[in-house]
């Protein structure tokens, strides 16, 4: 009689369970405490809440915004970034507002919504990860939406109305019921439970957000906040890793002498497998991937340095299309100055700088595709690895050698830096945009016709023997592919003319070393 007694007692909580789960997966966070305020204050808000099923975390979100007299928006929903697919996120889509359905399209993407002209729209789904295993390198940017921590970009996660990308617009996000313990921090402020912002649309879905058992570093650049949201267990310490931040923003705000960053947040998260690295910039922001074996050597200096150099060249300073055209100034000087400021802000060694050049010139010289012309990257860039990594190396070499006719053009009073500084200045005050013109009208060097013969030709790219300064001295290494036979390599090798020269004053002021 009891096991009977409890039997029935434990199929009616179960029974009560069901009920509740089947309602909260259409609850309204409408009726929180915490709910955005109405749409006409803002063009677009979000309330975001946690949702706990038996087996499923997810998030339910709210979007709100006002319709125009048409009656009709089209919306888009998380689709796709960085090739990986996070549309099966979506549950439980459907429309709040009264009179108002949501129709398909031909792209799964887009919906239709239809609304009584003038009228407030209010939009329902709830998100969850779509991975069933560990964070690997690949799947990095999906959604990550634990009970203990989550981790999203905008474009994976928020429904937006299909709206001018370039225009501005007023948005709230508010974060309801949200665990006390739980550290925040994304695109627009750190442990800030209702945010304000006015933004354009395509920047706002730039964006990126954590929050869960994150621990927050601050640290200070030019009297503004650089904000580190870290997770997981590493070989170093987060001060370790803040301090190496810290060191590689300031000496990239240096060098442009631009300190106009109110808000920047560093956000790392932790892979699985051994020996894996990823980063992209966003809004106000940068993400970073590492696994957990990762240690603070050359290959995270550079990625960090290399996507971080991006917010200039690349985000204030823009390019014309096609882009791939200009990957080579693009891609290639970043990767110049990538070294440069890691050796300035003394990250690396002389010699280290040395060493990892003399890597790149032979991976250029004994490249594949070190004769194909720079035409093809606009179709086949993302189709070869090789071919990906060629405008890397042409640019590097070519920013060496540019650097070097400067200073022999100026008698040593100008160098690069002054070039790309005035370009900075040109972009952000007279709207330049770089195309192979704007370049020509700057460049006024022999170096240039050079680069741009070996471009458009099936010429190989030679490395100045003075490019690395005084203290230097370049000799060709040449050599078969196959020991006695095959394509012949002539690859440029640096080294210093006297051993003792490695820690001179004279020579690594001539990089620019304090």
């Amino acid at each position: 009689m009891r096991k009977l007694l409890r039997l029935n007692l434990y199929l009616t909580f179960l029974f009560c369970i069901c009920i509740v789960s089947a309602k909260n997966n259409f609850a309204d966070p409408a009726a929180n405490e915490q709910r955005t305020n109405k749409a006409q204050d803002f063009d677009i808000s979000y309330s975001i809440e946690p949702f706990y099923d038996i087996n499923i975390f997810r998030f339910i979100v709210v979007l709100e915004f006002k319709g125009d007299k048409t009656g009709e928006t089209k919306i888009l929903l998380p689709n796709k970034y960085g090739g990986q697919n996070n549309l099966n996120g979506i549950k439980y889509l459907k429309a709040l507002s009264e009179n108002t359905t949501i129709l398909d399209t031909d792209k799964p993407e887009y919906k239709v919504v239809k609304y009584p002209p003038n009228s407030n729209v209010r939009i329902y789904y709830q998100i969850e990860e779509i991975r069933h295993r560990g964070v690997e390198l690949g799947d990095q940017y999906m959604v990550i939406l634990k009970r203990q921590y989550f981790h999203f970009l905008g474009e994976t996660f928020f429904i937006v109305p299909v709206w001018d990308w370039n225009s501005e617009y007023k948005f709230a996000i508010a974060w309801n019921h949200m665990p006390s313990t739980w550290n925040f921090a994304n695109s627009f402020g750190v442990n800030e439970k209702y945010q304000t912002v006015k933004i354009q649309l395509g920047k706002f879905r730039n964006s990126i957000f954590t929050g869960g058992d994150y621990r927050i570093l601050k640290r200070n650049i030019g009297g503004y906040p650089v904000y580190i949201s870290i997770r997981g267990k590493w070989l170093f310490t987060d001060d370790q890793l803040g301090d190496f931040l810290q060191s590689v923003l300031k000496a990239e705000r240096d060098f442009w002498n631009d300190y106009d960053f109110p808000y920047y947040l560093i956000t790392v998260f932790p892979l699985e497998g051994g020996g894996d690295q990823a980063g992209a910039g966003r809004l106000n922001a940068y993400c970073l991937f590492l696994s957990g074996n990762r240690i603070i050597d050359y290959r995270l200096k550079r990625i960090v340095a290399h996507e971080t150099f991006h917010k200039w060249l690349g985000e204030k300073i823009t390019f014309s299309e096609p882009q791939q055209l200009l990957y080579w100034f693009k891609e290639g000087f970043a990767e110049y100055y990538t070294r440069l400021l890691l050796l300035r802000a003394n990250l690396i060694s002389l010699n280290d700088y040395i060493n990892e050049y003399n890597k790149a010139l032979k991976q250029y010289y004994t490249s594949s595709v070190r004769y194909e012309k720079n035409e093809r990257l606009v179709n086949d860039f993302l189709t070869d690895s090789d071919l990906m990594r060629l405008p890397y190396l042409r640019g590097d070499i070519f920013a060496h050698n540019l650097n070097v006719a400067i200073l022999k053009n100026t008698n040593g009073k100008k160098n690069l830096d002054d070039l790309m500084r005035e370009l900075l200045q040109r972009s952000t005050k007279e709207s330049l945009i770089v195309s192979t013109g704007s370049l020509s009208a700057l460049i006024r060097y022999q170096a240039l016709a050079e680069i741009m013969r070996t471009l458009n030709s099936s010429a190989v790219l030679k490395a100045d023997p003075d490019a690395l300064g005084p203290c230097v001295t370049m000799q060709i290494d040449s050599y078969k592919r196959f020991w006695l036979f095959g394509e012949q390599y002539n690859v440029p090798i640096y080294q210093f003319k006297s051993a003792s020269l490695m820690n001179e004053t004279a020579c690594l002021s001539w990089f620019g070393v304090e």
